[in-house]
């Protein structure tokens, strides 16, 4: 079964509030920008704040220690930093540290499947941020407690909680950020199956991202404007938003996001019956992420461009792609590998079943003369 399709409107992409969600937009509550930085040259820089007795430097060294395991997704030892990092902010009653790095928890244990405790910690960011009169931090939390109730499936908070974030954005003139709320309500919508509204919310979406320039939000919004199409069974339309928003990645040098797109775009030709232009979409993608090696979505454009061969009647090319896909499903120890085996088993079978046809339909043939 192909992947990365429009069968579930939930393959829509987020525009999440948190740096390090998706579409990295700015996270008000977070630490400062850590570009790249060394895990030594942190722990470095916590030693030197305890030698200074600088404990408010403490808790921030410890908050970007944790935030560098999450990226690292060593998320136990993040966790464990940002509880020691909210420990010395609670203890000095600094309400700003305890509210950034409860936001920056918030966003964690997400990670962990723990939704309910990153609720807990995002409702608790969000009280300190109204009592200090944070407003872009709390619109930005808000947001991220929408996007947590919205993968709960708790659709009315999460468009609560969207909703206040966006009357915050419009009293601050956050043009930019207004257009990430209204492309996650078009998702939200999108999730409810509710088209006309999402397409509504990603019309706004779009008209305010181009109004600013926001070409890598913009991206985004015509992906899902895509999804929506594709999902109704309006093809041309899909095609048409999908090869945009794929310019638009191309255009921003976001190679990994053009290969995404490139994805949904030989889904589509494939239901449009055009094998072969379904062939280069995933030709191309698979020749981007071959080259960065990213894997595990490698594996997804091989096997979706195997089942093009077969329904081409190139079984030796399905199978030899597939035979490399199992490989890499057994390295990476994807669990996708049985899926990929009852495939590879499958193309086998049917070709041998149509060979044995052939041989009798000659053996037929060579009777009658």
């Amino acid at each position: 079964m192909e992947q990365w399709g429009p069968s579930s409107s939930s393959r829509g992409h987020k525009l999440a509030e948190h740096k390090a969600h998706h579409m990295g937009q700015e996270d008000r509550q977070s630490t400062a920008d850590q570009g790249q930085v060394s895990l030594p040259s942190l722990l470095e820089e916590l030693d030197r704040c305890h030698a200074e007795g600088n404990a408010s430097g403490a808790g921030w060294a410890l908050a970007k220690i944790g935030t560098f395991y999450q990226t690292q997704g060593k998320h136990r030892e993040a966790l464990t930093s940002f509880e020691e990092s909210l420990k010395v902010f609670e203890e000095l009653g600094d309400k700003p540290g305890e509210a950034s790095v409860s936001a920056l928890m918030g966003h964690l244990f997400p990670q962990q499947g723990a939704w309910d405790r990153a609720l807990e910690s995002l409702d608790r960011a969000r009280c300190i941020q109204a009592e200090l009169g944070d407003r872009a931090g709390l619109a930005a939390t808000l947001g991220n407690m929408g996007n947590t109730h919205e993968v709960k499936g708790e659709w009315e908070q999460a468009l609560h909680c969207y909703r206040q974030s966006m009357d915050i954005k419009e009293e601050m003139g956050d043009t930019a950020g207004l257009g990430l709320t209204w492309n996650n309500i078009g998702t939200l919508w999108a999730k409810m199956e509710r088209w006309e509204e999402a397409l509504e919310a990603y019309g706004q979406s779009r008209i305010i991202q181009e109004g600013c320039r926001d070409n890598r939000g913009l991206s985004i919004t015509l992906a899902n404007i895509g999804r929506v199409h594709h999902q109704r069974g309006e093809r041309q339309e899909a095609a048409e938003y999908y090869q945009k928003s794929c310019a638009l990645h191309e255009g921003l040098g976001d190679a990994l996001g053009c290969a995404t797109i490139l994805n949904s775009l030989g889904l589509v030709r494939k239901e449009m019956g055009d094998l072969d232009g379904a062939k280069e979409m995933y030709e191309r993608g698979m020749q981007i992420l071959r080259e960065r090696d990213d894997l595990l979505r490698l594996t997804v454009l091989m096997h979706n461009l195997a089942i093009i061969h077969e329904e081409k009647g190139e079984y030796r090319k399905a199978l030899s792609l597939l035979e490399e896909v199992i490989s890499l499903d057994k390295r990476m120890g994807n669990p996708d590998l049985k899926r990929d085996m009852l495939t590879f088993r499958r193309i086998r079978r049917r070709m041998s079943m149509e060979r044995d046809l052939q041989a009798e339909s000659w053996g037929k043939e060579s009777g009658d003369r």
